[in-house]
């Protein structure tokens, strides 16, 4: 009897399309795009039917999460608690530290450009010291190209600008610079040159591209196996998903593309006053001469991998990534620089995209070192040219 009671729930199972099986569910997150928005009911179903489909491919359950915010997004992938996540280029690079491995983009791509007056006699974007600068609003990808363009150059944009201001949409910059009431206005590029063929303006500054949108998997949680299934079913995805009136169109992707985007979003400044910027071969030089060396990345960093001789002193960053940051709230143990403010000290961390020795040598100069050395692209320069570095603790 019970055996046949069994057999019943089996065929019952099988004829609902459930599993007879019990499998560990995946949970995805869904940013949308800076175009969409989840109160159109339409966004919504376009990203369920893709987890729905994920679910049929990979005999799996799939929690969808819908995230509004792509910062929020990429802070609770950082913690581990997604295994795929699809977001704007800027969630995504933001995550590749935390084990995300990105699969596939979709969406075209994305460029910023900084639009002013016709009239204004500026041809680049450090032209306009003293102007009103409009930005997109902060979360968006076109924000975030724009903070990147302006950290490249060395702009505080708190002291070069009259005024900077996030606006609630990029429209409404526009807006503002038609009747005069900011000077400078970071949009989208195919807006931009939409607007232009209407209003009178001009673009004298463009940033690096990104792609629109991506996905990427927890490849701490997802298997090998598991990330080439997830691939070629998003490969396919446009094919297969022929009712939706949102159309997905996926494309093979690397890794190597996004830590571009990483370090194009949060990259450092090239110059830094009161400091010398080095390259790989200086530092050496400067190292076989017995210069002090400092680490600023964190102990597990450290651990890992640095510079042989360096001595690890943590900068702990709270502070906004970009030029003129106030660090009161940040940690850095100064007591253990060398005593003598005239000796000079190099300074390093985790290449171009990371804050925390520039931060440290602003920090140091400001508080009266004079013999500073920014040594830029930090460890990954290091070692790729080859030059010695040595594991384990701080002795």
């Amino acid at each position: 009897m019970l055996r046949a009671i069994s057999y019943f729930l089996f065929l019952t199972t099988m004829a609902c399309g459930i599993p007879a099986w019990s499998a560990e569910s995946l949970k995805l997150a869904a940013v949308p795009s800076d175009s969409e928005r989840y109160s159109d009911v339409e966004v919504l179903n376009k990203y369920q039917s893709l987890a729905k489909y994920l679910s049929q491919q990979l005999n799996a359950p799939v929690d969808f999460t819908p995230v509004a915010n792509p910062f929020i997004a990429a802070k609770h992938a950082s913690r581990g608690e997604y295994d795929m996540i699809i977001a704007p280029a800027h969630a995504i690079a933001s995550v590749l530290k935390a084990g995300f491995n990105p699969l596939c983009k979709e969406g075209g791509t994305v460029e910023t450009v900084f639009v002013a007056a016709k009239t204004s006699p500026w041809n680049d974007i450090k032209d306009a010291g003293g102007a009103k600068l409009g930005l997109p609003p902060f979360e968006m990808l076109q924000a975030s190209l724009a903070r990147g363009e302006l950290n490249s150059k060395s702009i505080e944009t708190r002291k070069h600008f009259k005024e900077a201001r996030y606006f609630r949409s990029q429209e409404a910059e526009l807006f503002a610079l038609e009747i005069n009431s900011m000077e400078v206005v970071a949009v989208d590029s195919a807006m931009a040159e939409k607007w232009l063929k209407s209003h009178s303006g001009k673009i004298i500054q463009r940033t690096s591209d990104a792609p629109k949108m991506a996905f990427a998997v927890n490849s701490k949680r997802i298997s090998p196996e598991q990330e080439k299934k997830i691939e070629a079913a998003l490969l396919k995805y446009n094919e297969v998903e022929t009712k939706a009136r949102k159309k997905m169109d996926f494309s093979l992707t690397r890794r190597e593309e996004f830590a571009a985007i990483s370090s194009l979003l949060n990259t450092t400044p090239k110059e830094l006053t009161g400091a010398q910027v080095i390259e790989a071969k200086q530092a050496s030089d400067l190292i076989a001469k017995g210069i002090v060396v400092i680490d600023a990345r964190n102990d597990a960093e450290y651990v890992d991998g640095h510079i042989k001789g360096a001595a690890l002193v943590p900068y702990h960053e709270v502070s906004a990534k970009e030029v003129g940051f106030d660090g009161a709230d940040d940690k850095f143990d100064l007591a253990k620089l060398p005593q003598d403010k005239n000796a000079a000290m190099l300074l390093y961390c985790d290449g171009t995209p990371c804050w925390k020795s520039y931060k440290a040598s602003a920090l140091a100069i400001r508080n009266g070192y004079r013999n500073v050395y920014w040594f830029r692209g930090g460890y990954p320069e290091w070692k790729a040219a080859g030059y010695p570095v040595e594991t384990g603790k701080n002795k």
